[in-house]
């Protein structure tokens, strides 16, 4: 097995996460403002203060109420 040095791997490390730095922040904001559904789907969330990233967190709850739920259920019978 070829062990790579520290070096080349902290190397490696900071070139993935300036690569996926770069994605997030400068190509992935050039798409959306190119593309014109993805402009105006940005605009108008933006427009009227909906943070898309709050749905995400809500539904964590409901998930885990939900698997609660099934798991007493199954244990049950």
């Amino acid at each position: 097995m070829n062990e790579k040095s520290l070096p080349v791997r902290i190397k490696n490390f900071f070139l993935a996460l300036g690569t996926a730095l770069a994605f997030v922040y400068l190509f992935l904001p050039l798409l959306t403002s190119s593309c014109g559904i993805l402009h105006r789907m940005s605009v108008y969330l933006d427009n009227n203060g909906i943070d898309p990233t709050r749905y995400y967190y809500t539904d964590v709850a409901q998930v885990k109420e939900g698997e609660e739920y099934l798991r007493f259920a199954l244990e049950e019978k």
